[in-house]
């Protein structure tokens, strides 16, 4: 059960979508781009049927099949990209992504960290590999990671409200009132969170009386 913590799922990098100037890749990530998944598939898809060892395409298609929410076949072509080249970290971190969407925390936890092993001090890998945590119920490693992404990045509001939830559900009431409290001073309403920071902050204030 994912409680009350949310969820964000990043806009993934396309960075490594592309490499080589062919006309089905330039077009598919042309299309990632402007959110025409469908088309991208395809497009990728027809680059594959010709080539099968070249790993950003099976990236570009795993993209797209993500945001189609076909998460099975997404984490399909996760794999297959990381066959061909095993320091692909952003597979890695899409493979994690689609674990979680297929509530396979464990294996979520292992990509998140095997995208950290090559890109240690990756805020967005930290704060994925948090959440998996916490979803697996791992509340002190869940905190740890939501703590060094806040080491690493002050500003990041959702590591703050992440580890609030974490403190409020251990019954660290003093500590996840801070936190809530700075995740809404950051963040305010932007990921329609702050409700709910409010709500959870009344029920530690009752406590407290």
């Amino acid at each position: 059960m994912k409680k009350l913590l949310f969820v964000i799922f990043w806009a993934i990098s396309l960075g490594n979508a592309i490499f080589a100037q062919d006309t089905e890749i330039t077009a598919g990530l042309n299309a990632l781009r402007s959110g025409d998944y469908s088309a991208a598939f395809n497009l990728y898809n027809k680059f594959l049927s010709t080539n099968q060892k070249y790993a950003p395409a099976f990236y570009g298609r795993a993209i797209a099949s993500y945001k189609l929410k076909d998460y099975s076949k997404s984490l399909e072509d996760c794999k297959k990209a990381i066959a061909l080249d095993d320091k692909y970290h952003d597979a890695y971190f899409l493979a994690g992504l689609n674990s979680i969407e297929l509530n396979d925390y464990k294996n979520a936890i292992n990509y998140f960290s095997d995208a950290l092993s090559i890109n240690p001090n990756n805020t967005k890998y930290l704060y994925s590999r948090a959440n998996a945590y916490y979803f697996a119920q791992m509340d002190n490693e869940a905190i740890s990671d939501y703590s060094r992404v806040i080491e690493l990045e002050p500003s990041f509001g959702l590591a703050y409200y992440g580890r609030g939830i974490a403190y409020y559900m251990a019954n660290k009431f003093p500590l996840a009132k801070i936190d809530l409290e700075n995740y809404i001073a950051l963040n305010a309403n932007q990921d329609n969170l702050q409700d709910e920071a409010l709500r959870i902050l009344k029920i530690i204030e009752r406590a407290n009386k």
